[in-house]
């Protein structure tokens, strides 16, 4: 989660939260084409909260499978915990050095390059980072016709198509491993609503809803997760690149 929402909602609610377990799945999707299954380093670019880290410390299918794990984000406070972490494998940081040339298998950033102006010096910053061959996992939210006042209370940037991600990755020295979109299943219902609020609605898009909807809207984040995403259209654009 970004750190600007991190305080409407505690660490053990958002990890409920269907949005956020839905992205879960999406990120052991990624970990599949990983062409090793052992000694996995992992970087997370704009880690946030962290809550993906502890995914794949806690959850995630290959959590035996990861030898170590780098979470950087510029915006963590000094003095930021996690209630989980109680390993040596996971270092947060949000020093703005660069870390260590060509150490990771596989990097993520998971809602972090719509956040930052020169979106070029980032990417290639990501791919030194990354090992030969190397997996990229990105996700941004899509479509700018979605634009709202949410989106410039959490600076962003801009919204992507599938082709707009697929086309600044590649110029920054990543190939296609697989895109799609993610969240459908809501994109009417998202995109009525921001018409017809006129800039007028909450900051907050991420509150915890009741038990039954939060379980009915994962559900179907599962099934479009294990139908591979949906090709067309949905709120977030999930993307899987390879280090050329």
């Amino acid at each position: 989660m970004d750190i600007k929402e991190a305080s409407e909602l505690s660490q053990q609610e958002e990890r409920k939260h269907w949005w956020i377990k839905t992205r879960f799945l999406y990120i052991d999707k990624a970990f599949h084409y990983l062409p090793q299954k052992e000694n996995i380093n992992v970087i997370e670019f704009g880690c946030g909260t962290a809550q993906n880290l502890w995914y794949l410390q806690e959850e995630s299918q290959y959590k035996d499978s990861i030898k170590n794990m780098l979470g950087i984000d510029p915006e963590l406070p000094t003095d930021f915990k996690v209630d989980w972490n109680k390993s040596d494998i996971i270092e947060l940081s949000n020093s703005l050095k660069r870390p260590p040339k060509e150490s990771a298998d596989i990097g993520l950033a998971m809602d972090v390059l719509e956040h930052i102006e020169d979106e070029n010096m980032a990417l290639q910053g990501w791919n030194n980072s990354l090992k030969k061959n190397a997996l990229m996992f990105v996700t941004v939210p899509a479509f700018q016709a979605l634009w709202s006042y949410h989106d410039e209370f959490l600076d962003h940037k801009r919204r992507y198509t599938k082709d707009q991600l697929t086309n600044v990755l590649k110029m920054n020295g990543f190939e296609k491993v697989k895109v799609t979109y993610a969240f459908s299943f809501i994109f009417p219902l998202v995109y009525l609503i921001r018409k017809l609020s006129k800039g007028k609605e909450s900051t907050q898009d991420l509150a915890l809803p009741p038990m039954l909807i939060n379980s009915i809207l994962f559900l179907c984040g599962k099934v479009e997760n294990i139908l591979g995403g949906f090709p067309f259209f949905g709120t977030s654009v999930i993307g899987i690149y390879r280090k050329i």
